[in-house]
């Protein structure tokens, strides 16, 4: 009768909700950037004023890094790979944190509760995609330096 009330009605939808919260979070700055780079893109061509001008501007190395801002954000490889980080770094603490409450007597079981299978493997899940985002970053990374992708001959670096 004197049950205590259990963990996982009151972590799995604060799990889901600290999810929900980021992603909407996360929508609400590419938007917000997005409209940024519009916006800058908009003045600069407004400033132009011929086709004369546009192509001299162009050919400017000003108007090289104009033209690769053009570029859709999501293809480069820098940003896609400081997003698998920062993802990957987000899942694995969430999961590590979780792990760690579910096994402290403040937030986790005790002495005569077993965890609950269900919310071990979502634990679990939760550390394996942080650490498959970060496994994925390093490897793309690699990859980009090795194509030339990454901007470090377009800088003089190499």
């Amino acid at each position: 009768m004197n049950q205590p009330f259990p963990m996982e009605f009151l972590v799995i939808p604060l799990v889901f909700s600290f999810v929900i919260v980021l992603l909407i979070l996360a929508a609400i700055d590419r938007w917000r950037r997005e409209n940024h780079r519009l916006e800058l893109q908009k003045s600069i061509l407004e400033r132009v004023g011929s086709v004369k001008d546009l192509g001299e501007f162009l050919t400017t190395e000003q108007g090289e890094r104009f033209l690769g801002t053009l570029a859709a954000p999501q293809f480069r490889p820098q940003l896609r790979s400081f997003s698998a980080v920062s993802t990957g770094i987000v899942f694995l603490v969430v999961g590590v944190f979780l792990m760690f409450a579910l096994h402290t007597q403040f937030l986790g079981i005790s002495d005569s509760q077993t965890t609950p299978p269900a919310l071990l493997l979502g634990i679990l899940l939760l550390i394996a995609i942080g650490v498959a985002m970060l496994i994925s970053a390093v490897i793309s990374f690699f990859i980009a330096r090795r194509l030339g992708l990454d901007g470090s001959r377009r800088n003089g670096l190499k």
